[in-house]
């Protein structure tokens, strides 16, 4: 197992062994001084004291001096330094001469140092005492005297005897070596600081920060950080960094598939289907291919949902996505579009084979029975059929062919299947004429706002309005659940939004209703377009407040924000900084209710009316509201219950802690002009 240390750890060893490398140096470096001393130094003293002695004795040998005057000048020469002594021999041809001192002759001729400083050598040897011999050359002033001399004869030895305490280093030279050893400690520290924190810290710090560019710059979740130290404290960086991106890629692959697939069934969405549908015409038109695609609408679902309740509505979408995902081939694509619409794009299939995995999807449906609760329930469906390249050659073509034959199905009786023909424009007509309504009704000006009241349950005080479009036809007015379906699917849902948007904030303003919140049901078309947020700033630029939240509520329907989780989280994130509140509208109806409450930041949950409206009789109704309202509130969220009808539903949801209420007991949805 590989071992590891701490920066605490590491500082102590660095400076420990710059400690050690410091005294190593200046160890070496004394070693130095001292050898320079003795071969440098001692060299000049020993020289400049010989040179001392010479001009000494020659001073008085000029002045005819005797042989015992000389002696005595050497004697006073060693008093002088008592550790040091200075000896003069004469070589041979002095001794022709003046005659030869006691003991020169036994010296000259056996000690083999003098020996060799008689024949011109100067000799510096010694370790504790240094002995220093410089021989007297012969100059020109000297034959005056020496004349059986000529110049560079030898005519003696000086010899030097002296202890290596007593050598003087100068100043210049002491400061100068402190200097050198100075700089070249803190080199050798710096160095070692260098190359220690370089190798154990800057390297893996430079490798860690590559690792993570590296990630980002190819969106790569599942490359991990290994780095090579011995730095406990480096390692633990990587260990919670590589768990950190665990965390990241579970969270993103979450995301991934929450954005491609449908939570309840784990289906493909319609954003998706519709890519594998562009890539399969693609496919399809360079290799000569034909493919089908099948719109599948479940009869009768809405009776579901309103005898059983919308979380046995689930179970039953659960239960048909199995039945139809065992009767497809593996390259088949199956996805939910939404509610309770389905399509299947059956790659490389013409029309003829398509019909027959259309009649065993229809007979497996019709022939497996669903358990629901203490019921046993069948279910059928309408089918319907649309062939690349005959009923159309682009998404669109290719989706309003497929609509219209689900819907010429369904006005067949139902749990058939029909096919989009070109010469059958039935049904083409009649979603033409529902859209020809709604144009109209836009082109007139017909579209108006009506405003149902949302109360504070505890004080019983007007807290907003939810902003309903409906559509003046004579004295009457149409809801929106007559026409918004149709309008969604002929791509004029945004601009229906548009227009009860302005509408309710132009009288909101109108009005001066600054304290009042305003809820607006928004499609995912229209948020995704950014077509509100003109009329929205325009409107708080005439709000005298400064307050942060300026009372404009965006609803966003469960069922459809299924469709596109992570573009969604990013326009609520964007638009909460600009004071926009959002709301989780219809929660509950769907399995996948309680995780937006984790991935999506609103500020109101509003409680599936389904719910709410059963709860003085339904036990488990009650139970699901207070609990709905528990955990919503301990998100931090304000919860609404819709659908109160009478006081005691009232009565029961005060009791449950629901912050505030809507419903016709409350408030009809009316005019407010």
């Amino acid at each position: 197992m590989k071992s590891y240390t701490t920066y605490r750890r590491l500082i102590a060893k660095t400076v420990i062994i710059s400690l050690l490398s410091s005294l190593a140096v200046a160890f070496l470096y004394g070693i130095y001084i001292k050898k320079q001393a003795i071969e440098d130094l001692a060299r000049n003293d020993a020289r400049k004291t010989s040179r001392l002695a010479f001009e000494a004795l020659y001073s008085a040998m000029e002045k005819g001096w005797s042989q015992k005057e000389l002696d005595a000048i050497i004697v006073r020469l060693n008093s002088v330094e008592p550790n040091m002594r200075i000896n003069a021999y004469r070589s041979p041809r002095v001794v022709a001469l003046f005659g030869d001192r006691i003991n020169d002759k036994r010296i000259r001729e056996h000690d083999p140092m003098v020996m060799r400083a008689m024949r011109g050598e100067e000799i510096l040897t010694g370790n504790d005492e240094i002995r220093y011999l410089y021989p007297i050359v012969v100059n020109q002033e000297c034959l005056k005297c020496h004349v059986n001399a000529k110049v560079g004869d030898i005519n003696g030895v000086i010899d030097v005897h002296f202890p290596v305490g007593n050598l003087k280093i100068s100043l210049t030279t002491m400061i100068n070596s402190f200097i050198v050893f100075f700089i070249f400690f803190t080199i050798i520290i710096f160095a070692i600081l260098y190359f220690r924190l370089n190798s154990l810290l800057v390297q893996p710090l430079k490798q860690f920060i590559g690792l993570i560019q590296e990630i980002i710059s190819k969106n790569d979740m599942a490359k991990r950080v290994s780095l090579n130290t011995k730095i406990l404290e480096v390692k633990n960086i990587e260990n919670y960094f590589n768990k950190m991106l665990d965390s990241i890629q579970g969270y993103y692959e979450k995301l991934q598939e929450i954005s491609d697939r449908d939570y309840l069934t784990g289906l493909y969405n319609r954003r998706k289907f519709e890519e594998f549908l562009s890539y399969e015409i693609g496919r399809s038109l360079r290799h000569k291919h034909e493919f089908t695609i099948i719109m599948i609408d479940l009869d009768n679902f809405k009776y579901i949902n309103d005898t059983y309740g919308h979380a046995s509505g689930d179970l039953v979408l659960k239960a048909v996505t199995e039945i139809f995902a065992s009767n497809l081939r593996n390259a088949d694509i199956l996805a939910r579009l939404g509610g309770d619409e389905f399509a299947v794009l059956l790659p490389e299939t013409p029309y003829e084979n398509g019909y027959i995995v259309v009649e065993k999807l229809r007979r497996e449906l019709e022939a497996t029975s669903i358990a629901l609760m203490l019921d046993q329930i069948t279910l059928t469906a309408s089918f319907g059929i649309a062939q690349y390249p005959e009923q159309g050659e682009t998404i669109e073509s290719l989706f309003t062919g497929s609509d219209i034959a689900m819907y010429k199905a369904k006005r067949a009786g139902k749990n058939t299947i029909a096919r989009a023909d070109q010469n059958d424009q039935e049904m083409a007509v009649e979603i033409q004429k529902k859209g020809e309504f709604i144009r109209r009704a836009i082109e007139e000006d017909r579209l108006e706002p009506f405003f149902q009241p949302i109360y504070a349950i505890a004080t019983n005080e007007l807290f907003g309005y939810e902003v309903l479009a409906r559509i003046r036809e004579g004295e009457r007015y149409i809801a929106a659940g007559q026409f918004m379906e149709i309008a969604e699917s002929l791509g004029m849902a945004s601009r229906v939004d548009q227009i009860i948007l302005s509408k309710g904030l132009e009288i909101r303003s109108h009005l001066q209703m600054w304290n009042t919140s305003f809820f607006f049901n928004l499609s995912t078309h229209s948020l995704f377009g950014d077509d509100y947020l003109s009329p929205i700033e325009d409107h708080y630029a005439q709000n005298p407040s400064d307050a942060g939240d300026n009372g404009i509520v965006i609803e966003i329907l469960e069922r459809e924000a299924i469709h596109n989780v992570k573009a969604l989280i990013e326009i609520i994130e964007v638009n909460k900084e600009r004071g926009i509140s959002f709301a989780l509208d219809d929660f509950g109806s769907g399995f996948s209710s309680f995780v937006y409450l984790k991935y999506f930041d609103t500020d109101y949950v509003k409680i599936d009316g389904e719910f709410v409206k059963n709860i003085t009789v339904n036990e488990k109704d009650r139970i699901f509201v207070k609990h709905i309202n528990q955990i919503a509130q301990e998100f931090g969220k304000k919860t609404i219950a819709e659908y109160v009808e009478d006081e005691e539903t009232l009565l029961i949801l005060k009791e449950l802690g629901v912050d505030y209420v809507q419903g016709y007991h409350i408030g009809k949805p009316q005019k407010l002009n």
